[in-house]
């Protein structure tokens, strides 16, 4: 499995200006691809088990979500499996084809059966039955430095309340006030990233989207 480190900045204003001046002054990252709308809808048991390792620091852990990029109806969403072992991340995608365009008249109840049957169709079993549990949408920057270091910047963050037999976005959204800033580089690389992020002068935190819209949900505690 091919691991990587990621690292996350939690950015107010003050700090997210801070965070673009060391991109353009203190890095060598250019813009990498166009500001995109990220969605992403997260999956879980029954138990909530993606959540209760996250919370109890459970080093080695996954959660699962089906993500797409700008209009919902004019995209070919992918159902991702995060793995984590401490600050290492590893992923697999997995074109749901028979979600092709079809999000908007799909409701959360049959993008779940999609997904199950589209993933049994490539021969992956999921090993516990999931539900939809949180929808996240925000707004990616993508920067990379000449060395292969990836950088993003996540704001207008917002947590939807998933409902079976209802559509993806219907509802009112709950806002996040926050910016997240992640890095993601090879773990040969340790030692050079952290000399590059000494003149941003901030402590890297760990920040999941997954909890945070949970937590903002009544659905977790986290902090």
């Amino acid at each position: 499995m091919d691991y990587r480190y990621e690292i996350k900045f939690i950015l107010d204003e003050s700090k997210l200006s801070k965070a673009i001046q060391w991109l353009l002054n203190d890095t060598t990252a250019i813009e990498k691809y166009e500001k995109r709308a990220v969605n992403s809808i997260y999956f879980d048991d029954i138990d909530f088990s993606s959540i209760r390792d996250n919370l109890a620091g459970v080093s080695e852990r996954s959660k699962m979500r089906l993500r797409w990029y700008n209009s919902k109806d004019n995209s070919l969403p992918t159902f991702e499996v995060k793995t984590r072992n401490g600050r290492l991340g590893s992923k697999f995608s997995y074109p749901i084809e028979s979600l092709n365009k079809k999000l908007n008249e799909t409701s959360l109840n049959d993008i779940t059966i999609r997904c199950i049957e589209d993933l049994l169709s490539k021969n992956i079993i999921l090993d516990r039955y999931i539900v939809p549990t949180l929808h996240v949408e925000y707004d990616r920057e993508y920067f990379e430095t000449h060395n292969g270091i990836r950088i993003t910047l996540d704001n207008s963050i917002k947590f939807y309340e998933p409902s079976l037999y209802e559509n993806v976005g219907d509802g009112s959204p709950l806002t996040y006030p926050m910016k997240v800033m992640e890095l993601k580089f090879e773990k040969d690389m340790k030692d050079e990233v952290s000399k590059l992020i000494q003149p941003l002068n901030m402590i890297p935190k760990r920040h999941s989207k997954y909890l945070v819209g949970m937590s903002s949900l009544g659905h977790a505690v986290y902090i």
